[in-house]
C-alpha cells in the first residue's frame, strides 16, 4: 500500500482551511479548551505549521473571532437597514452558520484575557456603530437590539423549545425600539 500523496497548497488556501477548522474547534471548546493539535489534525497539517502561520493559539482565536464579526458585519451591510431587518438577517445567519453564535459567546467568555477582551470590545463597538449608522438607531435602541440578539443567540444555540417564542418576542421588542421614522 502506498502512502498518500500530500499536495502542497498555497498559503492563503491553507490559512483559510486552518481558520475554518479552528472555527469549529473554538466554537466547541473555547480558547482555553481548544488544542492546536486538534485543529492541525482537522486540516492535515502539523501543529508547528499552525504556530508558524499564526504565532499562537490566542492569535488564531483572534483571527477566528474577527472572521465571525466580519461575517456579521457583511450580513448587516447586505440587509434592509432597519432594526427588524438586521435582526431577521442575524437570525438567519445563526441558523445557517451555527458556529457564529458559539464563537461570539466564546469570545465574551475569554474576555478575562486582556488581549482578547480588547479585540472583542473593539469589534463589539464597531458592530454597534454599524447598526446605529445603518438604522439611525439611538444608543438605547442599539442596546435593545443587542439585548434581544443575545436572548435569541442563547435560545437558538441551546435549541430551547420556546426559541420560536423568543424570535417573536425579539421582533416585538425591536418594533418597540425601532426609530420613529422606521416602518414596521
Amino acid at each position: 500500500m502506498s502512502e498518500p500523496i500530500h499536495v502542497r497548497k498555497p498559503a492563503t488556501e491553507r490559512r483559510a482551511e486552518i481558520i475554518k477548522a479552528a472555527d469549529a474547534e473554538f466554537a466547541a471548546k473555547g480558547l482555553a479548551g481548544a488544542r492546536l493539535e486538534a485543529i492541525a489534525a482537522r486540516v492535515g497539517v502539523s501543529h508547528p505549521r499552525i504556530v508558524q502561520m499564526f504565532g499562537s493559539k490566542r492569535n488564531l482565536f483572534l483571527h477566528v473571532m474577527h472572521a465571525v464579526f466580519d461575517r456579521i458585519e457583511a450580513t448587516f451591510a447586505d440587509t434592509e437597514p432597519t432594526l427588524i431587518g438586521l435582526g431577521d438577517a442575524y437570525r438567519r445567519l445563526l441558523q445557517n452558520e451555527h458556529t457564529v453564535g458559539l464563537v461570539m459567546l466564546q469570545g465574551y467568555a475569554a474576555a478575562a484575557d486582556e488581549t482578547v477582551r480588547e479585540a472583542v470590545r473593539e469589534r463589539q463597538l464597531q458592530l454597534q456603530e454599524q447598526i446605529a449608522r445603518l438604522t439611525g438607531a439611538d444608543p438605547m435602541q442599539v442596546r435593545t437590539f443587542f439585548a434581544t440578539g443575545l436572548v435569541f443567540t442563547v435560545s437558538t444555540l441551546l435549541e430551547l423549545p420556546e426559541r420560536r417564542v423568543d424570535a417573536a418576542w425579539s421582533a416585538w421588542v425591536l418594533r418597540l425600539a425601532a426609530p420613529l421614522d422606521e416602518s414596521t
